[in-house]
């Protein structure tokens, strides 16, 4: 295995969970620098790395490009494609916080540039990577229940502390509402199990946030498989009780994930404690069966790990450009027909 020289790009919230699997992985990684415009949290991240060589901190990342393999870029969502090019074309593999970019023609421009300069573009859409996931996905997938015929998957926040102004509150920057930003969680492990879309659509409104997008939304999903599944998503929700969800309805059971964390997530960030589940409640039977329960909470060591394999290996990441470009789309897509419609 090979050790590679990384930069990071963002210090904000992400960037902690970034870096407890960066410290556990400190075999495969040495972080070079960190960097952002304020200064003071590039610092913050640099000082938490556990290494015993010194970090540089830089306000501006393209001062360090030339002296990395990879970056991490953790920035804003309107800054993905930009810094992502500048990245390539310093000849570094990118892992790239989700969404992958506010448009197909900028996705579209980013996986050229990366397989033109024939580097690794792996988007962070975490929740395939994590273990409770992984074994809901091999429960689904082994037939001993029957056949899959319908998903059901809901997450349920209170983001007052979060979305409370700047870029994350406008069109523009964000992408979109909360549909855009953060329902991909969902739709990346339902993609993932149940394949091609056939169509898709969505109805978003406000509940309460102070933002130009959708804090809350549906979506109603066809897969070309004949399986049907929906969405359900607020980060307005005044007592939000099991954070993630996913259901898997299949002919002799329901198989259920929950992902919940048991603090503040928003202000505890990576030091707060969670609960993950895996579930089985058999046809006429009216007791769940626990086939896995843990602490597993935003823990990001497997998909960084994921990165770095391919690093070594030459191969597609699961979540590569191609794969998070279909997921947009079918973002996208959503929102063409609501906003045809009204539904938004």
């Amino acid at each position: 295995m090979s050790k590679y020289r990384l930069g990071i790009i963002g210090c904000g919230w992400i960037a902690p969970f970034h870096v407890q699997a960066l410290n556990r992985l400190a075999d495969r990684v040495e972080v070079v620098w960190t960097a952002d415009p304020d200064l003071e949290r590039a610092e913050s991240i640099a000082t938490s790395l556990d290494t015993s060589a010194a970090v540089e901190v830089l306000a501006d990342y393209r001062a360090g490009l030339d002296r990395v393999d990879a970056v991490s870029i953790l920035a804003p969502h309107h800054l993905h494609h930009p810094i992502t090019l500048d990245a390539l074309r310093a000849d570094c593999h990118v892992l790239l916080e989700k969404p992958f970019a506010l448009t197909l023609d900028e996705a579209d421009e980013m996986i050229a540039e990366a397989e033109k300069r024939e580097k690794t573009l792996m988007i962070a859409l975490p929740h395939r990577y994590r273990l409770s996931t992984q074994g809901f996905k091999r429960a689904v997938d082994s037939g001993d229940y029957g056949r899959l015929f319908m998903l059901d998957a809901f997450m349920d926040e209170d983001q007052r502390n979060y979305v409370t102004g700047g870029w994350f509150v406008k069109k523009a920057t964000l992408g979109g509402g909360v549909f855009f930003s953060a329902s991909a969680h969902m739709l990346d492990v339902m993609l993932w199990i149940a394949g091609e879309v056939g169509t898709v659509s969505m109805v978003g409104t406000h509940g309460g946030l102070p933002m130009e997008g959708e804090d809350t939304a549906i979506s109603i999903i066809k897969f070309k498989n004949g399986v049907v599944g929906t969405t359900r998503h607020t980060w307005f929700s005044p007592n939000p009780r099991i954070w993630y969800t996913v259901r898997a309805f299949c002919e002799r059971a329901v198989i259920t994930l929950e992902v919940n964390p048991l603090g503040n997530l928003a202000l505890e960030g990576l030091y707060c404690p969670w609960v993950s589940r895996v579930s089985v409640a058999e046809a006429g039977s009216d007791q769940e069966t626990l086939v896995h329960e843990s602490d597993e909470g935003l823990d990001l060591t497997e998909e960084v790990r994921h990165f770095f394999d391919c690093l070594d290996s030459g191969a597609r990441p699961q979540t590569d450009g191609r794969v998070a470009r279909e997921l947009m789309k079918v973002v996208l897509d959503a929102y063409r027909e609501a906003e045809i419609k009204g539904a938004n």
